[in-house]
């Protein structure tokens, strides 16, 4: 019986198998080495740069500053509501305002220090691939 399909099958076979044979030849193999390395410096790289610029540090500052201005109004909206004859309430609302400031200014630093991490991170990178180079 004749199966029409076989020689198809038969022609994938060998294509896939002369993909193979060639991927894994050393000159490509190589290729591929050296362009994950240079791919992964231009990364390192930008990202360096990003991380320890200073529109990233203006960035955070702004969402953190977005925040605690929500906070701030969100707390004198509800102390608004609740300032008639609830000073229970109106003292549970100053603390939490206060305590998310708090938290915000703690977030703030927290930030700064991560930036000011990853920028001598960047810096460390930096030199690294400088020596590299040079050593080359």
């Amino acid at each position: 019986m004749y199966n029409i399909l076989q020689p198809y099958v038969n022609l994938t076979n060998a294509n896939l198998e002369t993909f193979s044979r060639f991927m894994n030849a050393r000159e490509i193999t190589d290729l591929t080495k050296q362009s994950a390395l240079k791919f992964f410096e231009v990364v390192q790289e930008s990202t360096s740069k990003v991380a320890g610029s200073d529109a990233l540090a203006n960035w955070t500052r702004a969402i953190i500053d977005n925040y605690i201005r929500f906070a701030n109004e969100y707390a004198q909206q509800v102390y608004g509501i609740v300032a008639q004859g609830q000073e229970f309430v109106s003292r549970q609302v100053e603390e939490g305002t206060r305590r998310f400031a708090q938290i915000a200014d703690i977030s703030n630093r927290a930030v700064e220090a991560g930036v000011q991490s990853v920028k001598s991170a960047g810096d460390e990178a930096d030199q690294q691939r400088s020596r590299q180079q040079r050593a080359k």
